[in-house]
């Protein structure tokens, strides 16, 4: 969070009374409190919703923690920019007269991990068999500080599955989180 000092009027400041403020203030600015993982190693075959296990972290600043590479603890309260990217292999009963559909739902939970609130959904399909559908959700969404953060998919139509490549999905699926404004107390008005 932000700190705005404030001073009587003609009051003299010196340069360590100062340095402070504008040295977290900027350390907030400058380099936010982040993170991103990538691949899905853990995630075969799904027919119903799967809370995602993601393999390896990409790069976390200011504290995010995870027990489990599922759920992320956030380290600082404000506004930030969610990212979550998924391609999956459609069903291969699929006959190409009916669409099957993914979709990725990102959610947030408070510190103990009860009462989750949706936050982005995004929802793709396809008719082409044998194809790679890709699904992608990107927004903004407060957090409050140790509220836990987690992304779900669900593939509708047959049983999806993890594209098989020689980088592990590395390039293919991600999830992150930036924050960008470290005093927003709320979303919004």
């Amino acid at each position: 969070m932000l700190t705005y000092p404030s001073w009587p009027p003609r009051q003299l400041v010196s340069a360590a009374g100062l340095n402070q403020y504008v040295f977290e203030n900027n350390r907030a600015l400058v380099s936010p409190s982040a993170f991103r993982v990538k691949g899905l190693e853990s995630v075969g075959e799904f027919s119903s919703r799967v809370e995602l296990k993601w393999d390896l972290w990409d790069f976390e600043r200011q504290g995010w923690t995870s027990a489990d590479m599922k759920r992320f603890r956030c380290p600082a309260a404000g506004t930030y920019f969610l990212s979550a990217n998924l391609t999956f292999r459609p069903p291969p009963s699929m006959d190409g007269k009916r669409a099957a559909m993914v979709d990725v739902l990102i959610y947030s939970s408070g510190r103990d991990g009860s009462e989750s609130t949706p936050l982005l959904k995004s929802l793709n399909n396809t008719k082409i068999i044998g194809s790679y559908l890709s699904v992608n959700t990107s927004g903004l969404a407060y957090l409050a500080e140790g509220d836990l953060l987690y992304a779900t998919t669900f593939g509708n139509g047959g049983a999806w599955a993890k594209v098989s490549s020689e980088n592990k999905n590395w390039s293919m699926n991600a999830f992150s989180a930036i924050q960008i404004a470290p005093d927003a107390k709320k979303l919004g008005g």
